[in-house]
């Protein structure tokens, strides 16, 4: 079960990573937020059809699945994806991850399910669902840690590697159950003894007819329905999280990461603490109503904050942290109770029900996905041209010089400035030509040597050199720039640099795009705030379909069922000691 987990986690880390350096990829690549959003919609509409597909485990088992998909999305990791040159051959390299995960993630819970009684069903359950949030948490670590910072690839390399690893280890540890022993309901640990008797002369086909239709049940399919809602912002967090605090509270990449490290380590904390009081005390339900009734409120806080820009860090992380520890609390209970919810409708198609709860949630998630760049419309403008007008304003445009940048800077704080500058153009193109094209020493010393002879002579040579005119006519262009009023030539030897084509290019994008970016920072927090009431609109979706599973709400009622269970199966333990083969078959 531990490699089971393990793969989980390599698996999350792989799959989770986009999001970690989502500003990254869409630099690099040159694509819009929104092009990037239906890049991760498609994803996951081909994730939930191959889902469909990990329903085949009950037939071919999980563990080969599981070794051979970790090699592929190792490879896909590794290889593939670091030597994509474009987007169209990122995406594709993209969409495949996501498809060979949908097979996969399907098999690592069955196979946990398969080796968990439902005692321990819980913790067991808790345990794997570590998996996720332990891939989240890695990503958020190793983006927020600084390393690499920049080089997206290398963060595919070494997930890539990681899967590679577990791969190998999962050929000689990964185990299974025979089909015939994995299709039974194990209540307790010992009941091995009696499902191993029941095992001899057993049809393992027996049951897997129309599996699907089989598993098409209300109380499953509203049940992986309620779960994906409660978890949209545990989805909205995982691909949108690092990009929300950069772009709404101007975090860096590692700030933004590292929040959410804290979040994940409570959500941690909520599956393994949850998953043991809930087996202790035998019930499910109520961490589920506990859990998420805690999740729902904190959430409001939350989104309450979304518009406060003075929030500081450790608020959000005091936040999130309460919230996620709630959110793992109800996930791992209602984990536990769905397996149990498809071993009550038939215990032998375990990973077709799994099936039905993957494609759902991946489709709830590609639908919500696909609302983000609709309700939240700003961050396209921000992450399309937000950092891009920040670096020119602020002069620290990688393409410019100090001094370039020291004048576009100015330029962009003070519209004047270009306006002035255009006029002067228009009033001496010659001078401003001159002085545009030369380096700043030389220019910033004409109106001070011009009356020195081998001033003018070195001032002459270097305009010869810039322009490529004779020495008569930079003379010439000299006599000129001497003659211009001081006001104006003191204007020009600071602010020539502007009527270079590359400055003015650079001037002119924030003067097309810089009062877009300024709004959208504006209206961004409260299109954010929309986005995440959605979120809490699917948490108090789930409240009440917690009454359709499978488990009790009274501990009592649970330990009275438990003894009655004990006794039957004591009872029927007697008979298999006695050879009533009958009786064995007919439990």
């Amino acid at each position: 079960m531990t490699i089971a987990v393990l793969a989980t986690v390599v698996l999350y880390y792989q799959l989770y990573l986009s999001g970690g350096v989502a500003v990254d990829i869409i630099a690099d690549y040159g694509l819009t937020f929104k092009w990037f959003v239906f890049m991760n919609v498609a994803a996951l509409v081909v994730a939930g059809v191959a889902a469909h597909l990990g329903g085949v485990t009950d037939r071919v088992g999980r563990a080969n699945v599981v070794t051979i998909g970790l090699v592929i999305v190792g490879l896909i990791s590794a290889v593939a994806i670091p030597m994509c040159g474009d987007r169209w051959s990122f995406a594709t390299c993209f969409v495949l991850l996501n498809a060979a995960e949908g097979v996969i993630l399907v098999a690592t819970p069955a196979l946990v399910r398969d080796f968990s009684p439902q005692l321990g069903r819980a913790s067991a359950m808790g345990f794997w669902t570590m998996g996720p949030v332990l891939g989240s948490l890695v990503v958020t670590a190793v983006v927020g840690s600084g390393s690499n910072a920049g080089d997206w690839q290398s963060h595919y390399v070494v997930a890539g590697i990681c899967g590679i690893v577990v791969a190998a280890l999962s050929v000689p540890f990964l185990k299974e159950l025979a089909p015939a022993l994995r299709d039974q309901v194990m209540i307790e640990a010992r009941d091995r003894a009696l499902l191993e008797a029941r095992v001899k002369g057993m049809d393992t086909e027996q049951g897997l007819e129309r599996p699907t239709r089989e598993m098409l049940k209300p109380d499953i399919v509203l049940s992986s329905v309620a779960i994906s809602m409660f978890l949209l912002f545990y989805m909205a967090m995982v691909g949108f999280g690092p990009t929300y605090f950069e772009v709404t509270f101007g975090y860096s990449q590692a700030q933004a990461n590292n929040v959410l490290v804290w979040a994940w380590a409570a959500n941690i904390a909520g599956l393994m603490i949850a998953g043991f009081a809930s087996d202790r005390l035998l019930v499910r339900k109520p961490f589920m109503l506990v859990g998420s009734a805690i999740a729902l409120v904190v959430l409001v806080v939350f989104i309450s904050l979304a518009t406060r820009p003075e929030t500081s860090y450790v608020m959000f992380v005091a936040v999130l942290v309460v919230m996620f520890f709630a959110t793992g609390a109800a996930y791992v209970a209602w984990m536990a109770a769905y397996t149990e919810t498809v071993e009550r409708r038939n215990p032998a198609l375990t990973a077709t029900g799994l099936a039905v709860w993957g494609v759902i949630i991946r489709f709830v998630f590609a639908a919500f996905v696909f609302l983000a760049p609709f309700v939240v419309n700003t961050v396209s403008t921000i992450v399309d041209h937000g950092a891009a007008v920040a670096a020119i304003a602020g002069g620290q445009s990688l393409e410019l010089t100090d001094e370039q940048n020291q004048a576009v800077a100015a330029a962009a704080a003070d519209g004047s400035i270009a306006e002035r500058m255009d006029q002067l153009r228009a009033r001496y193109p010659e001078a401003v030509e001159t002085l545009s094209s030369l380096p700043q020493a030389a220019r910033a010393a004409l109106d001070l040597q011009s009356a020195n002879p081998e001033a003018r002579d070195a001032a002459v040579a270097e305009i010869v050199k810039a322009t490529g005119v004779s020495a008569e006519s930079a003379g010439a262009r000299l006599a000129l720039i001497g003659d211009l009023p001081a006001a104006d030539m003191e204007f020009l030897i600071r602010f020539s640099p502007l009527a270079d084509p590359d400055v003015a290019a650079k001037l002119a994008y924030v003067a097309e795009h810089g009062a877009d970016v300024q709004a959208a920072i504006a209206d961004g927090p409260a299109q954010w705030q929309r986005y995440f009431w959605i979120a809490a609109f699917g948490m108090g979706l789930f409240i009440p379909m917690i009454w359709l599973m499978a488990g009790h709400w009274s501990p009592r009622e649970a330990r009275k069922a438990l003894r009655d269970h004990e006794i039957a199966v004591g009872r029927e333990m007697a008979k298999v000691a006695g050879g009533d083969r009958d009786a064995v078959t007919s439990l």
